[in-house]
């Protein structure tokens, strides 16, 4: 009997490191949350951005939008806070400002900035 409990006490330990361990292998890092209001009168058209780089160093923009939808694009850096999506035929880039704002880019220059939001996930953030 005591044998029974010692197995079942290393099994639950080591279901627990491997959980652990999985978790860690696919941690990521934010770089930054924000809201993206294309249209500030109408909040159905409001965006949150965030840029995640993964722990194999990918960097993608996940967009979570007014509507529901999500879209995850692939973006490469181009250093000092710049961030350029793969394949954009509009040029489209993303810099992280001094005071944390997210400027949105394209071919023409400055189009938007986007406001940083904390790094947690909650329902309301930015009208969504």
């Amino acid at each position: 009997m005591k044998m029974r409990a010692n197995l079942n006490r290393h099994c639950v330990l080591t279901a627990f490191l491997i959980t652990a361990i999985m978790s860690l292998a696919h941690a990521e890092t934010s770089i930054g949350r924000w809201c993206d209001e294309a249209i500030p009168t109408l909040p159905q058209y409001n965006s949150i951005l965030e840029i995640v780089i993964s722990d194999g160093g990918a960097i993608e923009l996940r967009t979570r939008n007014g509507d529901g939808t999500r879209t995850v694009t692939a973006l490469s850096e181009l250093g000092g806070g710049i961030y350029a999506a793969k394949g954009s035929s509009t040029g489209e880039k993303y810099r992280v400002e001094p005071d944390g704002s997210l400027a949105l880019l394209n071919h023409e220059g400055f189009a938007r900035l986007a406001i940083r939001l904390d790094d947690t996930s909650k329902r309301g953030d930015c009208g969504i």
